[in-house]
């Protein structure tokens, strides 16, 4: 009996170890899934790198809450702000602006466990169009700015369009 339980107990310790691999579906706040290779294209889906370690600055106001298209340093230096953290992968991804441009999705400030999941960006006749969801957790003892930093080559262009799936 004990061998089936130790036999047991091992077999649902590698289940658990398989099923907590990182999503492939990236979230937005500051701890969130790292992405360092585009994702892969499927349909007209347009490949992107999440970038990571950047915040919001707080003299950002909640009006520019959205997305945008951010294709210079000095317009992405307006919204965010480096946010290195110690360890291997602490510091902020580098963006290259001469061979890339910024899709940004800034939520508001919300003090119920905020994130941006789901993001999807694919093209339609001339438009990108992004679609994310907003989910809204539980409450937490502090506000958080949920944003999602997608780096896009500079080939995939158009107006950004925009659809927000949100959920409580």
């Amino acid at each position: 009996m004990r061998a089936i339980l130790k036999t047991l107990a091992a077999m649902l310790l590698v289940l658990a170890s398989c099923n907590n691999q990182s999503k492939e579906n990236p979230t937005t706040n500051s701890d969130s899934v790292e992405t360092k290779q585009p994702q892969a294209p499927a349909n007209n889906a347009i490949p992107y790198v999440v970038a990571q370690n950047y915040f919001v600055k707080n003299t950002v106001g909640e009006d520019r809450n959205g997305i945008h298209k951010i294709e210079t340093q000095a317009a992405f230096d307006d919204l965010f702000s480096p946010a290195a953290s110690m360890g291997k992968d602490g510091k902020p991804t580098p963006i290259d602006f001469d061979k890339q441009y910024v899709i940004a999705i800034i939520s508001s400030t919300s003090d119920l466990t905020p994130t941006i999941d789901s993001i999807a960006v694919e093209k339609q006749g001339e438009e990108i169009a992004v679609t994310y969801k907003e989910v809204l957790g539980e409450k937490q003892s502090f506000t958080v700015r949920p944003v999602a930093i997608l780096l896009v080559d500079k080939q995939y262009q158009g107006k950004l369009k925009t659809e927000i799936q949100k959920e409580i």
